[in-house]
């Protein structure tokens, strides 16, 4: 599957920066959304005006460099009829944005440039990690079942209740000196880090939820960006150290990846919770067993908290919030950095 994509952009261009246009297949665009690319899919017709006139507007932004690193598949709107009928496609002339399987907008009709132009740059080239994750957030809550859904807020809400976010360690203080294994099972101390430069240290509660996920390979689009300013990027998880492995591997991480065992380094900065017994047996239901995945029976996890750390140790910009669904965006962290 992946090879008859890469053969295809051999021969439409010898590469994506060439021609941004493959051959459409709805296998193509499943492996595409498997790939977690950027994905415009134009639905158009032969015999429509406007198709034809979008087309050769798309042509003009692909030259200008706008669809840079997106895959554009044209779509047969009268041939493709059961795709047409699984995307939720009523009328040519339609634009449907996709970052891998998640859809991040829609646009019918328009043809003027300038729209299109700010309609991929919103939803593909510049989509923001916080746009991303209220779109996930929203799609998600059309999927999960209302009290499935209840329990979930119930538990943000409790822990928004306890003030975790405000007792935990904040800007201006000192990050305290730590030593975990990375994947590989070596040591790492955070004085050693720092000898180098800032340090970026992010922590997030395992390759189970796809909020963690969507925010590290949005973190990994920026790692050069972090590193021109001198930065490390350093992931914390109380996962073991094989699933570290694993998900760096499975998703090309090219960043330190810590395991936290018993989540003690996020205890001492205050970011540790109990799972509510009601959402613990919502994620067993789920196939989210945190005993076999951290290794202990303590079904405890750290909320989504990052720290820039200066290379004094000194703490220059702290986010920590309650709620899963939310991260750090790499460009506040950059306006830091900077």
């Amino acid at each position: 599957m992946y090879r008859t994509i890469a053969i295809a952009a051999l021969f439409f261009g010898f590469s994506r920066a060439a021609r941004a246009e493959i051959p459409f297949t709805p296998e193509n665009f499943q492996a595409a959304r498997k790939n977690n690319e950027k994905i415009l899919l134009h639905f158009q017709a032969d015999w429509c005006p406007t198709c034809r006139t979008q087309k050769e507007k798309l042509a003009g932004l692909e030259k200008d460099g706008v669809l840079k690193g997106v895959t554009l598949f044209s779509v047969d709107y009268d041939k493709e009829t059961e795709f047409k009928r699984e995307i939720k496609v009523t009328a040519q002339s339609t634009l449907v944005a996709f970052q891998g399987a998640l859809e991040t907008g829609r646009l019918t009709g328009a043809t003027g440039e300038k729209i299109l132009k700010e309609f991929i740059e919103k939803n593909l080239t510049a989509l923001t990690l916080t746009r991303k994750l209220e779109l996930m957030k929203t799609a998600s809550s059309a999927r999960i079942p209302a009290d499935k859904k209840k329990i979930m807020d119930s538990a943000v809400e409790e822990l928004r209740a306890s003030h975790l976010a405000q007792k935990a360690l904040k800007a201006g203080r000192q990050m305290p000196d730590f030593s975990l294994p990375d994947s590989r099972g070596k040591t790492v101390k955070l004085k050693d880090l720092l000898k180098s430069g800032p340090v970026i240290l992010t922590f997030y509660r395992g390759s189970w939820c796809p909020y963690c996920n969507a925010q590290l390979a949005s973190y990994q689009e920026h790692l050069g960006e972090f590193k021109a300013k001198g930065a490390q990027l350093i992931g914390v998880t109380p996962e073991k150290p094989d699933l570290t492995a694993l998900m760096q591997e499975g998703k090309k991480l090219e960043f330190t990846i810590l395991s936290d065992a018993g989540n003690k380094l996020a205890k001492r900065l205050g970011l540790v919770f109990g799972v509510p017994e009601e959402l613990k047996k919502l994620y067993l239901q789920f196939g989210i067993d945190l005993e076999k995945s951290q290794g202990n029976p303590d079904w405890e996890l750290p909320v989504p908290a990052t720290y820039v750390v200066r290379k004094d140790g000194k703490i220059i910009y702290a986010f920590v919030d309650p709620d899963y669904t939310r991260r750090a965006d790499p460009e506040d962290i950059l306006k830091v950095l900077k």
